[in-house]
C-alpha cells in the first residue's frame, strides 16, 4: 500500500523555526561592522533572536525529539540556530555589575594610602580603572594650586582601533556645560546687560508666556527651580539648522513653544533637572546680546580662560579617529557612534544644556578657574561676589551649575563641588576641593556612565590624599 502524500503545509512548518531564525541572525551579522544606528539595529535583532525566538523553537524541537526519537534535517538546523542565539542574552546575563564592582573597589579603597608621585600614581591608577570599569578609554586631570599636577589617558579612539587616546583628545563633557553657560550669564550680569533676578518677561519681551512663567526669573532657570520640563517634546532631535542664524531662530521656536505652556510646578518651588531650563537661559544670552550663545560663550568664557581647545557637540578631527569617538552601551555592547556617519551627538539646539567638548586639562583647569575665583579677594574673570553667586545652592544642593555637597567629607577636608554630564555615549565628571585647593577631571568616550562614575569618584577620593 503506497504512503499517503505529505502534505505541503507540514513541510512549511518544519522549516519554519530555522527559517525565522536565520531570517533574524542573518541581518543582525551583516549589521554590526556598521556601527552607530545599524549596530544598534543588529544587536537589537540578535537580542530578539537569542531570547523570544530561539527558546520557544528549542523547546518545541526537545519535545518532538524525544517522542520521534530522532531530529530531521529542519530540527537539526533549529538546534544548531537556535543554540547560536542563545549565545549573546547568556552572555549579557553572565557579564560581572561592572558599576557595582567598581563601587565595591571604591568602598574598600576608603583610607589607603597612596605612594609615590601624583603623574606616575595617576597613570597606573587610571589603567587600572579602565580595566576593571571595561572603558573604551579614559582620561583624568588634577589641578593643585592651580597648577596642573597630573594628567593621564588610557584606552583607544574607537573600541578595537588599535588607536590610542592622548591627553590632547577632545571630550564631550555634557551637561558640565550648564556651569559654563550659568559662568556666562554671569559675565553678562558682571557688565550690566541683564539680571539673574530679572522675571522672563523682560528678559524674552517678545516671546508670548502663559501666566505662571511670568514671576519666573533667570535665578530660577540656572537653578532648576522653574518648573521647565527636563526635555523638548518630540522632535527636537531631528533639528539640525546649517546657519547660526537659523538654529538661534530654532531656539527661540521651540523656547516660545514651551513658555507658551504653563510650567511643570510654580517658580521657586520644586527642584526638577532641565535641559530646557538651560536652553531658555542660553537663549536669553542669545537675545540680550544679540549674538549665537556659541559665540558668546567662546568670546567671553572660552577665550577668556584660555580653554583653547574647547568647541561644540562631538570632537572630530579632519579625518575620521582623530579624535576619540563616542560608545552607546546596549546591553554591555559598544557601538561606536561616529560622527563622520552620525549625528553623535543631541541636537544643537540644546547645546547651552550640553554640548561642550574640549581636552581633560582644559577642563580640570576650568574647574580651577572656578576654585580661584571662589576664593580670590580681587576679580578675575567675574567680580569675587558673582563666583560667591554661582557656587551658592538654593534647592537640593544644587547652586548654578554646580552641585554642592555641604556635608563634611574627610577625605575632602570639607564640601565638595561637583558636575557631570552625559548624552549617553560620553561621559564626565568635574570635581573642585576647596579645603585642598585641587581640580580634579575625569573623561571617558564610553556610555557605561555608573561604572565610570563609580570609578572616577573613588580615584579622586584617593587622589585627594596628594594634598594636605
Amino acid at each position: 500500500m503506497a504512503d499517503a502524500p505529505r502534505s505541503p503545509w507540514r513541510t512549511v512548518l518544519r522549516w519554519t523555526p530555522p527559517l525565522v531564525l536565520a531570517a533574524t541572525l542573518l541581518p543582525s551579522w551583516l549589521l554590526f561592522p556598521f556601527g552607530g544606528t545599524l549596530g544598534m539595529v543588529g544587536w537589537l535583532l540578535l537580542l530578539l533572536a537569542g531570547t523570544l525566538l530561539a527558546p520557544p523553537s528549542l523547546l518545541v524541537l526537545a519535545v518532538h525529539g524525544v517522542r520521534k526519537r530522532r531530529f530531521s534535517r529542519p530540527m537539526q538546523a533549529t538546534l544548531l540556530l537556535g543554540l547560536i542565539a542563545l549565545a549573546p542574552p547568556l552572555w549579557v546575563l553572565g557579564e560581572t555589575d561592572v558599576a557595582g564592582t567598581a563601587r565595591a573597589r571604591a568602598e574598600g579603597a576608603e583610607g589607603e594610602e597612596v605612594d609615590g608621585d601624583l603623574q606616575t600614581v595617576l597613570e597606573a591608577r587610571m589603567a587600572q580603572l579602565r580595566e576593571d570599569a571595561r572603558l573604551t578609554a579614559a582620561a583624568a586631570a588634577v589641578t593643585v594650586d592651580g597648577r596642573l599636577a597630573g594628567t593621564a589617558a588610557v584606552g583607544e579612539r574607537r573600541r578595537r582601533s588599535g588607536i590610542p587616546v592622548t591627553v590632547d583628545d577632545r571630550w564631550h563633557v555634557g551637561s558640565v556645560t550648564k556651569s559654563m553657560t550659568a559662568t556666562l550669564l554671569a559675565v553678562l550680569e558682571d557688565d550690566g546687560l541683564l539680571s539673574a533676578d530679572d522675571p522672563l518677561p523682560a528678559l524674552l519681551p517678545d516671546v508670548e508666556m502663559a501666566a505662571g512663567w511670568r514671576a519666573c526669573t533667570l535665578h530660577h532657570l540656572l537653578t532648576h527651580t522653574a518648573g521647565a520640563p527636563a526635555n523638548f517634546r518630540f522632535g527636537w532631535q531631528n533639528v539640525w539648522p546649517d546657519t547660526a542664524e537659523e538654529l538661534v531662530a530654532e531656539r527661540r521656536r521651540y523656547v516660545a513653544g514651551v513658555l507658551g505652556r504653563k510650567p511643570r510646578s510654580p517658580c521657586g518651588e520644586r527642584f526638577a533637572y532641565s535641559n530646557v531650563g538651560y536652553t531658555i537661559a542660553g537663549h536669553i544670552a542669545e537675545t540680550v546680546v544679540g549674538e549665537p550663545w556659541e559665540t558668546l560663550i567662546r568670546d567671553r568664557v572660552f577665550a577668556p580662560l584660555a580653554l583653547t581647545s574647547a568647541g561644540f557637540g562631538p570632537p572630530r578631527g579632519e579625518h575620521p579617529q582623530q579624535q576619540p569617538i563616542g560608545h552607546f552601551v546596549l546591553f554591555r555592547r559598544r557601538i561606536p557612534m561616529d560622527p563622520f556617519k552620525e549625528r553623535a551627538d543631541n541636537s544643537p539646539l540644546m547645546a547651552p544644556a550640553g554640548g561642550v567638548h574640549m581636552t581633560v586639562g582644559d577642563l580640570a583647569r576650568y574647574g580651577a578657574a572656578h576654585l580661584a575665583g571662589g576664593q580670590a579677594a580681587e576679580p578675575t574673570l567675574l567680580a569675587p561676589a558673582s563666583w560667591h553667586r554661582l557656587h551658592a545652592p538654593f534647592r537640593d544642593d544644587y547652586a548654578r551649575g554646580w552641585v554642592r555637597d555641604e556635608h563634611e567629607r574627610d577625605w575632602a577636608g570639607g564640601p565638595v563641588i561637583w558636575h557631570n554630564g552625559s548624552n549617553t555615549y560620553w561621559y564626565a565628571l568635574l570635581m573642585w576641593l576647596p579645603a585642598k585647593n585641587m581640580a580634579l577631571a575625569f573623561v571617558t568616550n564610553d556610555g557605561a556612565e555608573q561604572a565610570a562614575d563609580a570609578a572616577f569618584r573613588a580615584l579622586a577620593r584617593d587622589l585627594s590624599a596628594f594634598t594636605p
